[in-house]
């Protein structure tokens, strides 16, 4: 039998050979899944909230339950889930139900003087004062899911997980986005985009340094995600695409594989209209992960000579499928994309509420199991 640490290399080949658009030995299986797992486990997701150590237990249990998948990322804490979009969230055991997943909720708090911090004051000014003033104890909370997370780290790793992504980097169009709130965003790019341009500029600044200090802090992490959902084709013209998004994309993952991280291109909504722009990064430095709503197909007749993809089992289909349904589309995948450039996962995440039976189906499609 294989020990933790025997497994983790294992694992870690199998991915950076499918980053590198080479051969592995089988398709590599990245599961983010914590809730879902934790409820496998018996859990329930206040569990998360009440003691999200302990949660963090009941996920990895949960996960390992699912066979031999090759990464996953620790759950995130739900108390801070809203933090990264200026946001509060609604929590389960407290306005929500025990067991129901936590909810964004997003009040449009940012004003516009806002911006005018930003550009004078920097990206981290901005933060912090924004936390103190509107999201209460998220700033405490932040520092102490720090000191849970890398005891979890070192527990995933040592039961053979990769961490896929222990690093979240990224532009701020997000964090404003959410903010602002989805209307007066969108309003903002038309009735002051220079004002929005100039601190999203600012705001690269600390963004910037920000992962360079968490990256040089961290002990050789495999790569960091970048997520930029609302910046997809569902939202934006092309012309504010290249204008407010774009620019940042490419300098975060440019700056991103400088520091020696593979990046996660975390990508939700639809990309089909942006596709061909991410050739413009560095080619097998980056995996991209649509959420289902691109075309996975045309992802690959564009990109897939590139960098490699992962994905992009759906979430209807884990809940609402057959696991014969589920093999079927997850042997499609490996037959379409692999042998190299391709990561078994679901779009975006397993959602909660999907059925066992049919993530076991995606694991035993990429593993032959």
């Amino acid at each position: 039998m294989k020990t933790g640490q025997e497994l983790y290399n294992e694992h870690l080949t199998r991915l950076k050979t499918a980053v590198a658009m080479q051969k592995p030995d089988r398709t590599p299986i990245y599961m983010h899944a914590g809730a879902f797992a934790v409820r496998q486990a018996g859990g329930v997701m206040a569990d998360l909230v009440t003691n999200i150590a302990d949660g963090q237990k009941l996920a990895l249990k949960g996960l390992l339950a699912l066979g031999d998948i090759d990464s996953a990322d620790i759950v995130e804490y739900p108390t801070i889930a809203g933090v990264p979009f200026l946001a509060h969230v609604k929590l389960p055991g407290q306005e929500l139900p025990r067991d129901m997943q936590w909810q964004i909720d997003e009040r449009g708090e940012m004003t516009e003087e806002d911006y005018d911090t930003i550009i004078d004051k920097g990206w981290n000014y901005f933060f912090t004062d924004f936390c103190k003033r509107k999201l209460g104890n998220a700033l405490a909370e932040l520092q102490s899911f720090g000191k849970v997370k890398e005891q979890a780290e070192k527990e995933f790793a040592a039961a053979g997980l990769v961490q896929l992504s222990s690093i979240f980097a990224g532009p701020a169009f997000g964090a404003i986005c959410g903010g602002r709130s989805m209307g007066k965003f969108m309003r903002d790019l038309h009735k002051i985009p220079d004002k929005v341009e100039a601190a999203l500029e600012a705001a690269m600044v600390d963004k910037i340094a920000n992962f360079q200090q968490q990256v040089r802090a961290a002990d050789h992490p495999f790569s960091a995600i970048l997520a930029v959902g609302r910046g997809a084709g569902d939202f934006l013209t092309k012309k504010n695409f290249d204008r407010f998004v774009w620019p940042h994309i490419k300098k975060m993952t440019e700056v991103m594989v400088a520091e020696g991280v593979v990046v996660h291109l975390h990508m939700d909504m639809c990309w089909d209209r942006f596709l061909d722009y991410f050739l413009e990064l560095p080619k097998g430095k980056c995996i991209f992960a649509p959420d289902s709503s691109t075309d996975i197909f045309k992802a690959k007749e564009i990109l897939g000579r590139h960098m490699c993809i992962m994905g992009d089992v759906s979430a209807a289909l884990l809940t609402l499928g057959t696991p014969d349904d589920v093999y079927s589309y997850s042997k499609r995948l490996v037959a379409e994309f692999a042998p190299s450039g391709f990561i078994m996962g679901a779009g975006c995440c397993v959602p909660l509420n999907a059925k066992l039976e049919n993530v076991k189906a995606m694991v035993s499609a990429a593993t032959g199991k």
